[in-house]
């Protein structure tokens, strides 16, 4: 995703800033979005980190989903 434009260290730098706003920027509601306790968070969760390892700008995304998300529900 982006290769023509981004190389893969800069994909890992906008995802490490990425990342570091939202734990900075985090409230109680972010620990809502993704409940203890249930298998289907922890299959997204766990196929996101996968995608992440191949695409670091999967964070971002699947970060930009979690706010989105939040916001409409």
């Amino acid at each position: 995703m982006l290769d023509r434009w981004l190389t893969y260290h800069q994909k890992v730098i906008i995802s490490m800033i990425c990342g570091g706003l939202w734990i900075y920027f985090r409230t109680q509601d972010c620990y809502k979005m993704i409940p203890r306790g249930h298998i289907f968070p922890v299959v997204v969760v766990c196929v996101w980190i996968y995608l992440n390892y191949y695409e670091p700008l999967y964070l971002p995304i699947g970060l930009l989903i979690l706010i989105v998300y939040a916001k409409l529900f």
